[in-house]
């Protein structure tokens, strides 16, 4: 039987290694939320915070990317002048208050708002989609938090004259 040879690690190199991870973890955690979800084809971040500013007071950075947003649009569009979007968020409909729709490269780039009193946190609808670019919905909740989920849209013939 041979013995296997154990590595010894000094408290200094453990120290070390461990505040580095807990430091990495950290850091990945507070990353913008577009690098965190990855670029988008058409992505327009400069003109969206423009939107964003306007609507909602706050920046792209002040947006979360959130799992309980859901948010369905087509990957290819037609025609931009009717896309179909769906949103919907899974919070309880008291922690709601409102849906916003967003594309980046709109001259405009608020598509909708809907203000929900209570109400259950969903909306369908048909957008004017400029040309290829994100389509983003933001929930606002009660609390103030922005939550964020996005689908690049690539628009095939354009939706805005």
């Amino acid at each position: 039987m041979r013995k296997q040879e154990v590595k010894v690690v000094d408290r200094r190199t453990f120290v070390k290694a461990s505040v580095g991870a807990l430091a990495g973890t950290l850091l990945a955690n507070r990353l913008n939320p577009a690098l965190a979800q990855g670029a988008l084809e058409g992505e327009d971040l400069a003109n969206l915070e423009k939107g964003l500013r306007q609507v909602l007071g706050k920046g792209f950075r002040d947006l979360t990317v959130s799992p309980q947003v859901r948010l369905v649009a087509p990957t290819i569009a037609e025609s931009g002048a009717n896309v179909p979007v769906e949103i919907e968020a899974n919070l309880p409909a008291d922690q709601v208050k409102a849906i916003h729709c967003f594309s980046d490269k709109n001259a405009n780039p608020l598509l909708f708002s809907v203000i929900l009193n209570g109400i259950l946190p969903y909306y369908a609808t048909r957008v004017r989609v400029a040309e290829t670019a994100p389509v983003r919905a933001v929930v606002e909740t009660k609390d103030g938090r922005l939550l964020l989920a996005s689908q690049s849209v690539r628009v095939t013939v354009g939706g805005c004259g």
